[in-house]
This record gives structure tokens, C-alpha cells and sequence, in this order.
């Protein structure tokens, strides 16, 4: 099979989102969190992530709490009471590190998975009036999932394809279960095994109840007929195969 899977970084770099802003800095400040991913669930209801500065300069950040949902596909973020978080502005020195801490406030949901996002957001250093020209300031999304009060909660899939031409095909994955799934990279391939499409890296969320649609290139014309579907995710082995029966 000619798609290479890339592993999934373990530590966020430089962040997901920039801002930019003028001064006469060209780079901005570099730091990194781990874990990436925040888990709660009934007995712990609280969590905590570690900022690194690898830079030579001191970095403040703001930390922003807001509720995350889906609708057709499309992430839905607002505002939320629902956490609380510490510090919620802070300095980190050059070459050191800031725990912050997540707190959930209410009783998690009974039966479903709830979803938010923690955005880390670089304030920039105040501008001296002799300042131009263009810097960068550093925003990471990190989700933060809160599992349901009772039961097992997983993401129950259903795959779907649908050809567009000779040379593209639209690839559907349904989530009715009650907990997200994260895809990471995907190979599309014909029953005998030869590829077809696919992707190598991505980080793709489909929340509870949610779907998400990916447009693919094919190296070859395909109409009908079954799709052999191997994913990488973070709720299933490497290497997973599903066959997806065509629409």
C-alpha cells in the first residue's frame, strides 16, 4: 500500500491558530503543552496540563474556557461556566514551565461525553513607539473531554462513500455513539488492495451524534462496489481495517 501513516505528536507546538500583530519582533516566543488532550470524568473531576517556554523570552498567556459542539459537521464554540481554570493569565520565564489546572463545575452528563476546548492565547509584549513591523502571536485549541456520569461511553461508527467522477469520491463517517473520535489518517483502497485515496496526517474530531465528510482525489476511476477503509485513530488499534459499501 503506497500511504505512509505519520505519527501523532504527543506535545502541541507553536499552536494550532496565530494572530498577528505589529512590532519589530519577527519570531514569536516559543512554547509547547502536554498532554495535548484533557480527560475528566465523575471521580476526577479536575485535570492539569504543562506550558513550557523553550524561548529566551518571558511568555504571557491567557487561558480561554468555551463549550464545543458540532452541527453538519462544523465546530460550533461558546462561551461556558461549566469550567474553571488556573491560572487564567500567567508568565512563564525563558526555559521553564506553568501548570494549569481544569476544573469541571457541574455533575458530568448521564449518558453522553461532554466536549470543550481551552484556547492558550500569547499576549504580546507592550509596543514601544519606535516598533514596526510584523510579529506572530501564538493561539492553541486543546480539547477537553468529560465523560458521562454512568455506562461506558465510545463512538459507534458507520462509513460511507459516494463517487463524485472519475477521480474523486466523498468518504462519510457517521458517529451515533456517545463519545467523540478522533481520526488521524486514513487509506482508501480497492478490494484487491490497491490504493486509492487517503490521507497520511490529519486531526479530525467527530463529536456524539456528528459526521464529517472528507473529498478525496483517486489515483484511479471507482463507481461502485465495495472500499476497503484502514484509519488511524484514538479509539482503535493502528491499522484498522472497515469495509464501506458505496451509496
Amino acid at each position: 500500500m503506497r500511504s505512509n501513516f505519520e505519527q501523532y505528536n504527543s506535545a502541541a507546538k507553536f499552536g494550532i491558530l496565530a494572530a498577528f500583530f505589529f512590532s519589530t519582533c519577527v519570531e514569536a516566543a516559543q512554547f509547547s503543552v502536554n498532554p495535548v488532550r484533557v480527560y475528566l470524568d465523575g471521580k476526577s473531576k479536575s485535570g492539569s496540563l504543562v506550558v513550557e517556554n523553550s524561548s529566551d523570552e518571558v511568555v504571557t498567556i491567557q487561558a480561554m474556557l468555551n463549550s464545543w459542539s458540532q452541527e453538519n459537521g462544523l465546530d460550533k464554540i461558546q462561551p461556558t461556566e461549566d469550567l474553571l481554570v488556573s491560572p487564567p493569565i500567567f508568565k512563564v520565564q525563558p526555559k521553564s514551565r506553568q501548570v494549569v489546572r481544569i476544573g469541571f463545575l457541574k455533575t458530568p452528563d448521564a449518558t453522553r461525553e461532554g466536549s470543550y476546548r481551552l484556547f492558550l492565547q500569547e499576549v504580546p509584549p507592550p509596543r514601544k513607539p519606535d516598533e514596526q513591523g510584523l510579529g506572530v502571536s501564538l493561539r492553541m485549541s486543546l480539547p477537553i473531554f468529560v465523560a458521562p456520569h454512568a455506562g461506558n461511553h465510545q463512538a459507534v461508527l458507520k462509513w460511507t462513500a459516494q463517487p463524485v467522477d472519475d477521480h474523486n469520491l466523498k468518504l462519510s463517517l457517521a458517529n451515533s455513539g456517545n463519545a467523540h473520535i478522533q481520526i488521524t489518517a486514513i487509506s482508501v483502497s480497492l478490494p484487491d488492495g490497491s490504493y486509492l485515496a487517503g490521507s497520511p496526517s490529519m486531526m479530525t474530531y467527530i463529536l456524539p451524534g456528528q459526521f464529517h465528510t472528507w473529498d478525496f482525489k483517486t489515483d484511479k476511476p471507482w463507481k461502485t462496489g465495495a472500499l476497503r477503509v484502514m484509519v488511524k485513530s484514538d479509539a482503535a488499534a493502528p491499522g484498522v481495517e472497515t469495509e464501506v459499501k458505496s451509496e
